[in-house]
């Protein structure tokens, strides 16, 4: 039988407490900075989280980390949010930002244009972004990356 790995562990007990909060746990990091090692988890939700929601969470999830789960190796535990900048990366990410104002970076250019951005739709296999209307979508596999976007 295959053992499972930290991160799985992670995500299998953290995972439905950061739901109990309204949050998704979206991935568990490990970091060396310098001769410090960070054990991370990155949490979301539809329309953003708050730094109140990320405390909540870290203060709940530590003690079951290091604990329960007994990983304790780690100098530094963090909770934070992906950050604007983390590409979407899965159906899971298209779902939760629909309708959110993205950047959809292509490979090849299509009429010119290798960047779009407006509100994220996506079907099966394809993404892409709504403008004027329309929808403006591409198979995945022509898209480089898909992020989301500040709108002031």
């Amino acid at each position: 039988m295959k053992a499972i790995s930290e991160k799985e562990m992670i995500m299998e007990k953290i995972s439905p407490l950061a739901a109990s909060l309204g949050l998704e746990l979206l991935d568990v990091e490990t970091e060396r900075a310098g001769n410090r090692s960070i054990l991370r988890l990155l949490a979301d939700c539809r329309g953003g989280v708050t730094l109140d929601q990320l405390t909540e969470l870290s203060e709940l999830a530590d003690p079951i980390v290091e604990f329960d789960l007994k990983i304790d190796h780690y100098d530094a535990f963090e909770v934070s949010s992906p950050g604007l900048d983390r590409p979407l990366q899965d159906r899971a990410d298209f779902i939760r930002y629909e309708g959110e104002i993205v950047s959809v970076k292509l490979y090849a250019a299509v009429d010119g244009e290798k960047v779009f951005v407006g509100p994220l739709v996506f079907s099966e296999d394809q993404a892409g972004i709504e403008r004027d209307g329309e929808k403006i979508m591409f198979p995945l596999k022509q898209i480089a990356h898909i992020k989301r976007e500040v709108v002031f």
